[in-house]
């Protein structure tokens, strides 16, 4: 089976990499790396990345490891692995990942602390919120809204960063979440300096409604961005209906 992982056929090569797995076997675990470095059919990777999940107490440190690996395609199979691991013990080292030169890999070592779902991570992710890459960007809002209300405190204190974009997004997610007792907070936003978090405040506080919510939006109807006004007076209709 070992002999098999090198075989010019990826059936052969997806058979191996499935049947040691099945084995449980240790001793394939060198072999298996190497594989998940070297293979580049994906679907062998899958069933090599499924074999690597069921060595998972032995797997981990070595796959860490593999984080420092040159050639960024093996890193992205590496945080790609740990999220399926799904083992806290690997926050660190992916947070680390969420700095990365390849935006492939931040996305997906974003992803798999999502997997993981170890709130700690929260902070980091957030620091996302304002990344230029699209991919990466989309990431981080989903894995903060999975992390659901666990995330509101990192949430908050990003209300607060110096980059609009993140507060933005910070605005966004909060709304997104439904929880009222976040309404004071978002309040608080429409004092932005930036009209683009004004916006989103208002959309926020429009989904949340509430008595609040209504009496603070009357502010924005004098709101120097004209586009905050306008939304304004959207949401202020829907509420009233």
């Amino acid at each position: 089976l070992l002999k098999q992982l090198d075989d010019p056929d990826h059936n052969v090569r997806s058979h191996a990499a499935l049947s040691l797995g099945q084995k449980d076997d240790k001793r394939a675990l060198k072999a298996l790396l190497e594989a998940l470095r070297t293979e580049t059919d994906l679907n062998v990777q899958e069933d090599i990345t499924w074999s690597l999940v069921r060595m998972q107490e032995a797997a981990l440190t070595p796959l860490i490891d593999l984080l420092e690996d040159p050639d960024p395609a093996v890193r992205l199979r590496v945080v790609h692995t740990l999220g399926k691991v799904g083992d806290a013990r690997a926050v660190d080292a992916l947070v680390d990942a969420l700095a990365d030169e390849d935006v492939s890999v931040v996305a997906k070592a974003a992803f798999a602390l999502g997997q993981i779902g170890d709130v700690d991570a929260a902070p980091a992710i957030i620091d996302l919120l304002g990344h230029d890459n699209a991919e990466v960007q989309t990431t981080a809002v989903t894995v903060l809204e999975r992390f659901g209300q666990s995330a509101a405190p990192s949430l908050i204190r990003a209300l607060h960063d110096d980059r609009w974009h993140v507060r933005e997004e910070a605005v966004n997610i909060l709304g997104l979440m439904g929880d009222r007792a976040v309404v004071p907070v978002l309040i608080r936003t429409l004092q932005d300096e930036e009209w683009q978090v004004r916006l989103a405040a208002v959309t926020a506080l429009g989904y949340l409604g509430g008595e609040n919510a209504r009496e603070a939006l009357q502010v924005t109807f004098n709101d120097p961005e004209p586009r905050v006004r306008t939304l304004t007076r959207e949401v202020m209709k829907r509420m009233k209906g």
